[in-house]
């Protein structure tokens, strides 16, 4: 058994990472997505042997190998998806990726979609590269966010679109995309030749009740237009450390991306090639009970939400994070801003993610359960207040 209530609010607020030492140890920290648990033993044993070893130089080209294979090893086993090792290029982190596709694998100009609410950072490096942002919002049901796929298609060919930039789990909703629905965007992708880059962050956090599906296991066609990006950095709580994988559905695509400058384009540390190769040879069993914690956090976030004023929340079938929809609380278009005021609690704001998340917050509930308790405690008294006040 892994002990993933280690940590009290003390000991987090001495920590200098950006969750906790941004507004300091009276507001909880449930904004950024870092979880709050000890790392898994492999990783601390792997971490420990290289900093007692003082062996922090440069990688050996034979570890970075080894990675390369452990990344393809796992989209093989775990999502039968296609890969071997010289399908894969490291980079530091899914961002370096997502920037680094977009400069090699689109022109400048070119319309770039994916669907909103969406990843900040799909924002930023789609503007950053030059490149031309369209945005699909997902429409809220009963059953978690879904898209039309016809109005989708209709978007794609009245914009020009280039690329399609996924986001699977989705990120902020938590929505793991059912195989149909990966489908219905490989064919609108392989009828208008569109390139895919697809980040899988998140496919190791799925929860119980969900599977994910990786769209490059779809099919020849889908696959060879497809670069999958993921890491061991969000299941294994690794971010820190640096260390991705963009995995290539045909060598054309490899070929142009490898083109980038490789100092440009970045690579990942020592430490996170140690990490990451610990977590997919040795995690296993504490990734396993962390989804089971996990599980638990997502039920008690439901049930205390439910009876919220003005507040709707669908679970999330992926990621460790709940969307929470405040429109209907009357808290303008920023509530995380209020909350934090109000309630002492750090969401990330909705409107971080476009325009579609105006009015919503996410909330982190990857935190020791007393801490999560603590938080909705405060959320709740906060929310019945501002309600009660409201004219």
């Amino acid at each position: 058994m892994h002990d993933f209530e280690r940590y009290g609010r003390a000991e987090l607020s001495r920590r200098r990472g950006e969750k906790w030492s941004r507004d300091g140890g009276t507001v909880l920290a449930a904004w950024v997505a870092d979880m709050d648990f000890p790392v898994a033993p492999a990783v601390h044993e792997a971490l420990g042997w290289a900093v007692a070893t003082d062996d922090l130089g440069y990688p050996a080209e034979r570890l970075r190998a080894e990675v390369r294979a452990a990344f393809a090893d796992r989209l093989r086993c775990r999502y039968a998806m296609p890969a071997s090792a010289e399908d894969v290029l490291l980079t530091f982190d899914v961002v370096q990726g997502i920037c680094a596709a977009l400069m090699t694998l689109t022109e400048p100009a070119d319309a770039v979609l994916f669907l909103s609410p969406a990843y900040p950072p799909f924002f930023s490096s789609v503007r950053e590269t030059g490149r031309r942002l369209v945005t699909f919002d997902l429409e809220p049901s009963a059953g978690g966010y879904r898209f039309d796929a016809a109005a989708l298609d209709r978007l794609v060919v009245t914009e020009g679109v280039r690329c399609l930039l996924l986001c699977n789990p989705h990120n902020p909703t938590g929505r793991v995309l059912r195989p149909d629905e990966l489908e219905a965007l490989a064919l609108i992708a392989c009828e208008h030749d569109l390139v895919v880059i697809s980040d899988e962050i998140h496919a190791d956090l799925t929860l119980p009740g969900a599977a994910h599906s990786a769209l490059a296991a779809l099919g020849t066609e889908i696959a060879r237009r497809t670069v999958t990006l993921t890491s061991a950095s969000k299941a294994f709580n690794l971010a820190g450390l640096g260390c991705a994988a963009a995995v290539f559905g045909s060598p054309a695509l490899r070929q142009r991306f490898a083109a980038f400058p490789p100092h440009l384009r970045g690579g990942p540390s020592a430490l996170g090639l140690l990490a990451t190769l610990a977590a997919y040879q040795s995690g296993g069993s504490w990734l396993e009970e962390l989804i089971g914690y996990l599980a638990r956090q997502r039920a008690l976030v439901a049930e205390r939400v439910a009876g919220w004023p003005g507040v709707a929340h669908v679970p999330p079938e992926g990621t460790y994070l709940a969307w929470l929809d405040l429109r209907g609380a009357g808290l303008g278009d920023d509530p995380a801003a209020v909350l934090q005021r109000e309630a002492g609690v750090a969401l990330q704001p909705g409107a971080s993610f476009g325009p579609a998340g105006r009015g919503h917050a996410r909330l982190n509930f990857a935190t020791p359960r007393p801490l999560l308790a603590e938080a909705l405690d405060r959320l709740e008294k906060a929310l019945a207040r501002l309600v009660a006040q409201a004219p």
